[in-house]
């Protein structure tokens, strides 16, 4: 109230001292037309900081380092903290693509970094076959500074700079198995932007006691180890790593078995198959070759064994399946070793030669060239349920579309599928579905997936039918739900009681008190839980303010720390199922944006700065600024925004009575915006009566009507005057909700608020 009680000081003083009006004017020029310098004139004053910006980039590192990615950000003025969020993308299982993420994508991975850089460590011990290798993860950055309560930053703006991944080691390491009896040669995939590659020796197939044998630069994917005679024919394990040109290193590979060629090394088996290998059983497969009937080398017929070996489709690295296999004729052998549904594996046989004389001489052939995309590929699957599947929405609300990937070995084997549904979680799927023709029932489609619509249950599990082998049926495949619909009825409080609990909670450091959002279920659904979102725009932004899902209720208490008086704050729910799955939310309306109800002290600030406004000399009441007598007379002044202030000055006894009449006036809008609503709606009076000593009270009622942001009143009857300023006693403050009922009932703030 300063601007207001200073007229009193200057119209007193003025009363005082009429008579001696003209010897003031001898000394101190009274020219009331030119506009008075005063100190606060030569000082800039800083308009209050509310908010924070975004910062405006953000780098991430990509392929840089093999367990870890690095975020750096410009720094923002003001901000103490930063917040970082976290999506992780995998690539599609058909087309290896990868999606942008959306808002629903992002997790909190830290809510206070303290500097404008953090390390995401995503391996602690980057391996060979870690599948993060693949993923592609985004980050987006929200400046804080929760202590000086100022408004988060928006998140920074989802670009390819804020992408990073891994470095990862060479995908494949391929040794040389007795082609040559000089070398051994060693291939690998390339990595991007290798500076170079290291290559490591060693005779252990654990790894152990491996050591530095050579590097080669980064464009060269090849290498030759030229053996000496004493190292000829001994079986070897390589592994790679590659390194970048800042020295930065890839983990290494899985290891490579090599050997050269001894003389005499007898010859690799021929018709090696995989007899029951596209998708007939659900837990081995079975592999046959064509025995060596013998051999002899120099007079010496020797023991022949095999010895089998397989790759993956997702693992190119030769793992031994068994050795000192004996045999004549056709051999065959049956693998149940750790084998997994949707994989392909490639077999490959070695013929291993043993002195009968000598048990240290042994000699052994080269590996059956029986690799993938080989003349004589020996390529075997188990019977899988397709690997991706989903549940998406129909047009209609009684349905679903359920999407899947073919099962693996499709394009080799006429497979069916069968749907079934499940009640609960943990219930028994029921046949929904039989018999599913692929090109018939369903249609690929060109990303390779194919899609039906069904009736709407809980839960689904799809399984594949292999009708070439006598309609054998794979395992179920992963439970997967529907996404729940949206909820209902969402709402925000808009400057609420929070039913009467208000004093149950705590107003954060700007004197805001909590939003509740409430809603519904959607109808004829019940989600497992829920997720609430937060954001200062409707439409972008959002950030997830539930740590955990809501469950018990269909509510939330928002206790936003960094709230602030006059922001809108936008609500967004989205349902859960039980397997924490969920993309619906509801649309944004008046209804669900929301903000908190204000302290008594705080919102005599925001009232104020109404008051402040309509008695500003340069745009407001004109009258109350002029000296002595001027002042006195009255005038009404229309509000920015609507309604009207009217003034008036006249002498009482020996003082002065000013009566400010406020009718329906408002000087701002809701985030300057005019569809917002008003900021303030006053209707009411501050009056003030003094006496000639400019001493006095106070008096009058002035309330912020309920088409305003904050309806309330404020009451002056307790406000003393003391040399022509507010110098004592209290205001009495209600502040109420949209309805005009009291949300704090009416008590006694100081007079020193608003002052500040």
């Amino acid at each position: 109230m300063k601007k207001l009680l200073c007229v009193f000081t200057v119209l007193f003083t003025a009363l005082l001292f009429t008579g001696c009006y003209s010897w003031f004017e001898n000394k101190i020029s009274m020219d009331t037309e030119t506009g008075r310098i005063s100190l606060g004139d030569f000082l800039y004053q800083e308009p209050e900081l509310t908010s924070l910006s975004a910062p405006t980039q953000v780098l991430v590192s990509q392929g840089l380092y093999s367990g870890t990615i690095k975020i750096h950000w410009d720094e923002v003025p003001y901000a103490n903290s930063y917040r970082i969020e976290r999506a992780v993308m995998e690539p599609d299982p058909t087309t290896g693509a990868y999606n942008v993420p959306d808002e629903g994508n992002f997790q909190v991975l830290s809510k206070y970094v303290y500097s404008n850089n953090f390390v995401d460590t995503i391996l602690a011990a980057p391996s060979d076959a870690n599948k993060e290798y693949s993923n592609r993860y985004y980050y987006r950055v929200s400046a804080e500074n929760i202590p000086k309560g100022l408004e988060s930053s928006e998140f920074t703006e989802i670009k390819a700079t804020s992408c990073g991944w891994l470095l990862p080691p060479p995908a494949s390491i391929e040794a040389g198995k007795g082609e040559s009896s000089e070398y051994i040669q060693l291939s690998w995939s390339p990595v991007p932007l290798a500076n170079k590659y290291i290559i490591y020796r060693g005779e252990k197939e654990n790894g152990l006691g491996m050591e530095y044998l050579d590097s080669v630069t980064g464009n060269t994917h090849t290498y030759k180890n030229i053996l000496g005679s004493n190292e000829k024919g001994i079986e070897f394990y390589y592994k790679i790593c590659a390194e970048r040109s800042d020295y930065s290193q890839s983990a290494f590979t899985g290891l490579a078995l090599g050997y050269s060629a001894k003389e005499g090394a007898p010859i690799a088996p021929g018709n090696i198959k995989v007899t029951n290998g596209k998708g007939v059983s659900k837990k081995s497969l079975e592999i046959t070759w064509d025995a060596v009937s013998t051999h002899t080398t120099g007079g010496i017929d020797y023991n022949v064994k095999y010895s089998v070996y397989r790759t993956s489709s997702v693992d190119s690295i030769y793992t031994l399946v068994r050795n000192n296999i004996t045999g004549t004729g056709e051999v065959k052998i049956t693998d149940e070793s750790l084998l997994k549904p949707g994989i392909k594996y490639y077999y490959y046989v070695q013929t291993i030669a043993t002195n009968p004389n000598d048990s240290s001489d042994i000699l052994k052939s080269s590996f059956s060239k029986t690799g993938p995309g080989m003349k004589d590929e020996a390529a075997g699957w188990l019977l899988s349920a397709p690997a991706s599947c989903e549940v998406l929405e129909s047009n209609v609300d009684s349905k679903v579309i359920l999407r899947w990937t073919p099962a693996v070995g499709y394009k080799d084997v006429n497979y069916m599928y069968n749907v079934y549904s499940i009640d609960t979680l943990d219930g028994v799927p029921q046949l929904m579905v039989h018999d599913i023709q692929p090109e018939t029932d369903v249609t690929i489609s060109d990303d390779e997936y194919y899609t039906l619509e069904v009736d709407k249950k809980p839960f689904y599990r799809i399984s594949t039918i292999n009708e070439t082998e006598g309609s054998v049926e794979s395992d179920y495949g992963a439970i997967i739900a529907p996404c729940p619909s949206a909820p209902i009825n969402v709402k925000a409080s808009k400057t609420s009681s929070l039913n009467g609990k208000i004093g149950n909670y705590n107003p954060n450091s700007n004197g805001v008190y909590p939003v509740e959002i409430t809603w519904s279920k959607p109808v004829g659904e019940n989600p497992y839980g829920y997720y609430v979102y937060r954001s200062t725009k409707p439409d972008s932004s959002f950030r997830k303010i539930t740590d955990e899902p809501v469950t018990d209720v269909l509510s939330f208490i928002d206790e936003n720390e960094t709230a602030r008086a006059g922001t809108f704050y936008y609500y967004k729910v989205v349902s859960l199922n039980v397997l924490m799955q969920g993309k619906n939310e509801n649309e944004q309306t008046l209804d669900t944006r929301g903000y908190g109800a204000l302290t008594r002290e705080q919102w005599f600030r925001e009232y104020n700065k109404t008051i402040m406004s309509s008695q500003n000399k340069e745009t407001g009441l004109k009258l109350m600024h002029k000296d002595a007598t001027a002042a006195l007379g009255s005038e009404t002044i229309n509000g920015n925004c609507t309604g009207t202030c009217s003034y008036s000055a006249t002498m009482q006894g020996l003082g002065a009575r000013i009566i400010i009449y406020y009718d329906k006036y408002a000087d701002f809008y809701i985030n300057n915006d005019p569809s917002a609503g008003y900021y303030f709606l006053l209707t009411g009076n501050t009056n003030t009566t003094a006496n000639m000593s400019a001493n006095g009270s106070m008096d009058g009622k002035n309330t912020a009507g309920v088409e305003g942001m904050y309806p309330g009143y404020a009451i002056y009857d307790n406000v003393q005057i003391k040399g022509g300023a507010a110098a004592g006693g209290t205001y009495t403050v209600c502040t109420q909700d949209k309805n005009g009922n009291a949300i704090l009932n009416e008590a006694l703030i100081s007079w020193t608020v608003g002052e500040e």
